[in-house]
């Protein structure tokens, strides 16, 4: 009999601790989502357009766990999806609109995250459509805003 309690209270014990230590899964996107202050440099291969710059805030957004999607990109693009790969974010050639409905093509990109410095390229253009901006390239640094909860 006092075996048997023994035992049961042995068990008891092992499954109340097991349980305990358990760790919260972090997706691997979660380090990239939140809003960022950014600066950018960018220029037009229409030289009507010339280049420039800008300051904005560019959102990034969970799109399952290994992915996300970047709205605001050069206060025009919405809607562009990175793959993340660590540290890294993949953008692979795709379509995206801007907020006012016309549709971009994007090269394929890359940028990096360093504690909560985002460096990001960006190659999007409408050659295949009006043309009315030529095919413009964007360097990015932003700082993610940490006042803003995820």
């Amino acid at each position: 009999m006092k075996k048997t309690y023994l035992l049961v209270v042995l068990l008891t014990g092992i499954f109340i601790l097991g349980g305990c230590g358990k760790k919260e899964v972090i997706k691997p996107n979660a380090k990239f989502l939140g809003t960022y202050q950014v600066k950018d440099i960018w220029g037009s291969s229409k030289p009507e357009l010339g280049s420039g710059s800008l300051e904005y805030v560019l959102t990034i957004k969970p799109s399952g766990d290994s992915a996300v999607v970047i709205d605001n990109v050069n206060k025009t693009l919405m809607g562009v999806t990175a793959k993340v790969q660590g540290d890294s974010l993949i953008i692979d050639k795709q379509s995206a609109k801007s907020s006012s409905g016309v549709t971009y093509d994007v090269d394929t990109e890359t940028g990096v995250l360093t504690g909560k410095n985002l460096k990001l390229s960006f190659g999007y253009n409408d050659l295949d459509r009006a043309n009315m901006i030529g095919y413009v390239v964007v360097t990015m640094d932003g700082v993610k805003d940490s006042s803003v909860s995820k």
